[in-house]
């Protein structure tokens, strides 16, 4: 029988995964990490139990996900696919939800979708559990646009702070959300500990939403913080969009950035399209400023 405090988790050695599964322990939650066989990661947690799978074999997985309620994929992008193995095992050892690797751009947007190939795994997972409802498998999916607090420092949002340069998309003044590491992690122990939200937000997508801010925005903090102004280069996003191979990241950032206001996710909800499970409108200056003071800046 499946215990409602175990969870296991696929894929924890990545940047999700290092904030999610400290939080989900702290929430005193009984913890599986399942690694790929063969696998060179040295991320390890003590406090969790560890088992290891090359993701092939159903049986190993039914015996891994067995006794666990709720199974989290945090698999890479490369590796989408084998998320129908996990669903399959997850239904046959009787788990009751599963939170599928999502964190990211808005794929319920059909503007999106057709972007990045990645996108389009994703929805195919989405749509793979909507016609695995039937067997008592429910699941969420947790947007968050690009992670901020973890983002700023390595130039997710176009502004270098160490060199004090930074590309505007379309002007910058564009409104987007975007979503601390720390608020990912509390969306995904909500889902997995609280049964009110687990049934509220049940087969569906949520947000989460730690700001809503401008590219100028976060600019013009950094500036007042060094004390200088950064040199500009002014870039026009369409540039991107037009591109018939465009890169991973330039898509991701235009996705964020650009006047098409893909992350305006206040705007998309008000419009009836899902619905926040976390929306914490922190203030951006407290954010961006801890940011730089952990760089040293």
């Amino acid at each position: 029988m499946a215990t409602s405090n175990r969870v296991v988790i696929f894929g924890a050695s990545g940047n999700v995964g290092q904030f999610v599964v400290p939080a989900l322990h702290k929430a005193g939650l009984e913890i599986t990490v399942v690694t790929r066989e063969g696998s060179k990661t040295t991320k390890s947690y003590g406090y969790a139990r560890t088992a290891s799978t090359d993701y092939s074999s159903h049986s190993d997985l039914v015996s891994i996900i067995r006794g666990h309620a709720s199974v989290i994929s945090l698999l890479s992008a490369g590796v989408l696919e084998l998320q129908k193995n996990i669903i399959d095992a997850a239904i046959e050892a009787g788990a009751t939800l599963f939170i599928p690797s999502e964190f990211g751009h808005d794929t319920t947007n059909e503007e999106v979708l057709s972007l990045l190939p990645v996108f389009g795994a994703k929805a195919g997972i989405i749509q793979y559990l909507q016609e695995r409802e039937k067997d008592g498998l429910s699941w969420t999916g947790i947007i968050t646009a690009l992670f901020f607090d973890w983002g700023l420092p390595r130039g997710a949002f176009c502004i270098d702070f160490k060199a004090g340069k930074a590309t505007i998309l379309d002007g910058g003044d564009t409104v987007f959300s975007a979503a601390n590491m720390d608020d990912i992690a509390a969306s995904v122990v909500s889902l997995v500990t609280d049964a009110s939200a687990r049934e509220r937000y049940k087969n569906q997508h949520v947000y989460v939403s730690s700001v809503q801010t401008t590219q100028n925005e976060i600019l013009a903090v950094a500036e007042a913080y060094v004390g200088k102004k950064f040199a500009l280069t002014m870039f026009d996003s369409e540039e991107v969009y037009a591109d018939a191979s465009p890169q991973v990241l330039p898509v991701l950032q235009a996705l964020q950035l650009s006047k098409r206001g893909q992350s305006d996710y206040q705007a998309r909800v008000d419009a009836g399209h899902n619905r926040f499970i976390i929306n914490e409108k922190k203030d951006v200056r407290d954010v961006v400023e801890g940011v730089l003071k952990g760089s040293q800046l």
